[in-house]
């Protein structure tokens, strides 16, 4: 049986994850266009829709999330076992990831939105959601941050920064475009807010594809574990 090992390193998985989040990009911004410059309306544009749910950018986000939380369990498998206050945010930082990836491909989020509530709240705030993922975020921050500051130097600042631009597209241009609409500067079904939408969405994924970047030069790196793909081919099936 014919067997063959494909390497990859941080840069180059980093590239294709920047050019599969570019491509489902430009494909919305397009989209965006035909519908409402074009008045086009094709069943297949759903699947592309960075402003619908359960589509490919939300496979490809909550797909994102699992592997962020996949690495981080072989960063935790490897630590120093007498290190227990790091590995026990290793571990919850996971369990965020994972709780994360499920909220992304069933939008969890979205039962914070309370019609009756959303109208007693400033326009700022009318995505109600954002209240308690912004104290939530807030609570993560404090408490990972002492496992950010026991990373490398580059590799704290890029987390630092990867942690900033995902909540820069979830949280700040969410309320962004909640907020136009709530004052009425733009409609809800409209090309303004349809490219705002995508780039919430597109700096979200590039948040996470830096993180998975660090995760992985953390990984081969600093803990020197190997990471290799093995495919081995049979006439009648394939095992990866």
């Amino acid at each position: 049986m014919p067997k063959s090992k494909i390497k990859t390193t941080p840069g180059s998985l980093s590239k294709i994850l920047a050019g599969t989040t570019l491509i489902l990009t430009i494909i919305n911004v397009a989209i965006q266009f035909a519908i409402y410059s074009f008045g086009l309306k094709k069943e297949w544009f759903l699947l592309f829709n960075m402003d619908k749910e359960v589509n490919i950018p939300t496979l490809f986000s909550t797909t994102l999330f699992l592997i962020c939380a996949g690495l981080i369990s072989l960063i935790h498998k490897k630590l120093n076992k007498k290190n227990k206050a790091i590995r026990k945010k290793w571990s919850a930082l996971r369990w965020l990831f994972i709780f994360l990836a499920i909220d992304e491909g069933l939008q969890i989020h979205e039962v914070f939105i309370i019609p009756g509530l959303k109208d007693m709240l400033p326009a700022i705030l009318t995505s109600v959601w954002v209240i308690p993922y912004s104290i939530l975020a807030l609570i993560a921050l404090i408490y990972f941050i002492s496992l950010v500051k026991s990373l490398p130097n580059k590799l704290m600042e890029k987390t630092l920064l990867s942690g900033a631009i995902y909540l820069l597209g979830a949280i700040g241009f969410e309320i962004l475009g909640s907020f136009l609409v709530r004052t009425g500067d733009i409609r809800l079904h409209g090309i303004s807010y349809g490219l705002i939408s995508t780039i919430e969405e597109a700096l979200e994924m590039s948040g996470l594809i830096l993180f998975i970047h660090v995760l992985l030069k953390y990984i081969l790196n600093y803990q020197r574990q190997k990471l290799k793909i093995k495919l081995h081919f049979s006439s009648d099936q394939i095992i990866t």
